[in-house]
């Protein structure tokens, strides 16, 4: 029986999700990447003025928000350069791949997560938020956290890079 590798794992996990929003991965072989692509859409109050991430001005209708998690493979890219660019960035060892507690931390960590962003979306766009501006904070002490609580054997259990 073979091993299920780290492409797999993440989206059955994705799958897993109870989720209102689309969760999807676009995994590039020749960057040795792959992206969680979030995108929560949620219906804007009429008289709430709204501009998406696009520039558009919405006034009534759907708002949508996007953002997305890189994995890149540590041995081939710097993954911080790419921080600024993505909710949350998570190396991986090559071809040796990512430990399941990892993977495991993380789909544990994006349950909570998801469920309270689409909320907040829906907070700001219906003007019940104070806040001028929407953006999804990924909580690197509340990940932590999860991540510290996984068997201890689960860190030795690699889901390996995808073979092509």
């Amino acid at each position: 029986m073979s091993q299920i590798n780290m492409l797999d794992a993440i989206g059955d996990k994705m799958d897993a999700l109870d989720f209102d929003g689309d969760l999807s991965l676009n995994w590039d072989k020749d960057a040795h990447v792959i992206e969680l692509e979030i995108t929560m859409t949620v219906q804007s109050e009429s008289g709430i003025e709204v501009e998406d991430q696009s520039g558009e001005t919405v006034d009534n209708g759907q708002v949508e928000y996007q953002d997305a998690i890189l994995f890149y493979d540590e041995t081939r890219l710097h993954g911080e350069d790419y921080a600024d660019d993505y909710l949350a960035v998570f190396g991986f060892n090559g071809k040796k791949g990512i430990d399941k507690a990892t993977v495991d931390a993380l789909f544990i960590y994006l349950q909570d997560f998801l469920d309270d962003s689409e909320s907040d979306l829906m907070d700001f766009v219906d003007g019940t938020s104070d806040d001028d501006t929407f953006v999804l904070n990924f909580d690197d002490a509340a990940f932590e956290r999860i991540l510290a609580e996984q068997p201890e054997e689960d860190n030795r259990v690699f889901l390996p890079y995808p073979k092509y």
